[in-house]
């Protein structure tokens, strides 16, 4: 008798046990839901990954509680989706009015470029300036192209502007970055100014594209210019152009990322 009474106490107490359990499990998933609904993802995923791991027993709620976190991690990432559709569209918006006056060529190589109408090849073969290189990927930098009868063998730009100048690196004679050709009295040099070499000359122009700014061409000999207005122009949206593009394609690299986990999502849930 000692011992029957043992066990049904045993049996009461285990049942007793489970029932506050599954009470404790139920009570831990709905105050999920409620943040759901609330809008708080992350603590709502967190007490979800709580209850999955310790409430392996209560078989009801632990299925629940998985369903529930595999539909939350589905609304936080079209969430997220929406987010970077709506940033999206206000990039592609800033970046339409810039990119009226440039063109995609490939021109100047196999890959295509961004080259503003002003700075195309045969409108600026025979002039000395400051030209904007832009990719699609939002690379940037500029270079200075000189056209003359001498060589100068200029290796360095400064840009000024009454008291204020900014003054590049030196970029050495290499035959890629700083190179030079002829063709019969006339001379050309081409300086690239690329990872930083332009030492803020870039930033100097895009703050001051509404003055007369005076270029030296820096070498054995020196060679002095005026900008023309548009190719102050085209520096300074290159380089805005440049940012915005930048961003455009990180959003789009973030939405195929999201897309993808959705699909994944997805098939989970089959």
């Amino acid at each position: 008798m000692r011992i029957r009474a043992l066990l049904c106490l045993s049996v009461l107490l285990l049942a007793s046990c489970s029932a506050s359990r599954q009470e404790e499990a139920a009570a831990r998933l709905i105050e999920a839901v409620s943040l759901r609904d609330s809008g708080n993802f992350n603590l709502a995923k967190l007490k979800l990954d709580t209850l999955i791991r310790d409430f392996k027993d209560v078989s009801e709620e632990y299925e629940k509680a998985k369903l529930l976190l595999l539909e939350i991690s589905r609304d936080e990432q079209m969430r997220n989706l929406n987010f970077l559709d709506s940033a999206l569209i206000a990039q592609e918006a800033l970046l339409e009015p810039l990119m009226k006056n440039f063109i995609l060529s490939d021109e100047y190589g196999a890959a295509k470029l961004l080259i503003h109408k002003r700075q195309k090849p045969e409108n600026s073969y025979n002039r000395t300036f400051l030209r904007a290189h832009l990719n699609q990927e939002g690379d940037f930098y500029i270079s200075s192209r000189y056209h003359g009868t001498r060589w100068i063998n200029h290796q360095q730009i400064k840009v000024y502007y009454d008291d204020q100048s900014v003054l590049s690196e030196i970029v050495p004679e290499d035959g890629l970055n700083n190179r030079r050709f002829e063709d019969g009295e006339y001379k050309w040099e081409f300086v690239n100014y690329k990872d930083g070499k332009d030492n803020g000359i870039v930033d100097f122009i895009a703050s001051n594209a509404d003055k007369p700014l005076r270029v030296q061409l820096i070498g054995k000999s020196h060679e002095y210019i005026i900008m023309e207005q548009f190719d102050r122009e085209a520096i300074r949206d290159a380089y805005e152009i440049s940012f915005i593009q930048k961003e455009i394609n990180r959003i789009r690299d973030e939405k195929k990322r999201i897309e993808t986990s959705l699909n994944r999502l997805e098939q989970d849930s089959l």
